[in-house]
């Protein structure tokens, strides 16, 4: 019989760009409201704080700091519009960045 793998939450999580995508609407948008530019453009400011992340070119203080704020930004943006799907996705994105800085740089410090 074969061995049955172990789910982690990683494998389960929706890769970043699904969410990034999602946030520019790309695809069907059920709501049928027309897309946020803002929010749409904070996109890709989502994928520049990944790529910093595994360039390892980000502190986490300077981590924390971006991505609070580009959160804040991307929610006070949809207010009106389609608020509830976008706060998942933010939700999604934050938990999704921080866990890929655990990952790749991590407290790397000896103590």
């Amino acid at each position: 019989m074969a061995e049955q793998k172990k789910l982690k939450f990683e494998d389960l999580q929706p890769h970043v760009d699904m969410l990034c995508d999602a946030l520019e609407n790309r695809g069907a948008s059920p709501s049928g409201i027309p897309h946020n530019k803002e929010v749409a453009t904070n996109a890709e400011r989502y994928r520049e704080l990944l790529r910093q992340i595994r360039n390892k070119n980000k502190s986490f203080e300077d981590l924390v700091y971006d991505l609070h704020l580009l959160n804040h930004q991307t929610v006070q943006a949809t207010i009106g519009n389609q608020e509830h799907r976008v706060n998942k996705i933010v939700h999604a994105l934050d938990i999704f960045i921080m866990k890929e800085y655990n990952k790749t740089v991590g407290d790397k410090c000896d103590s």
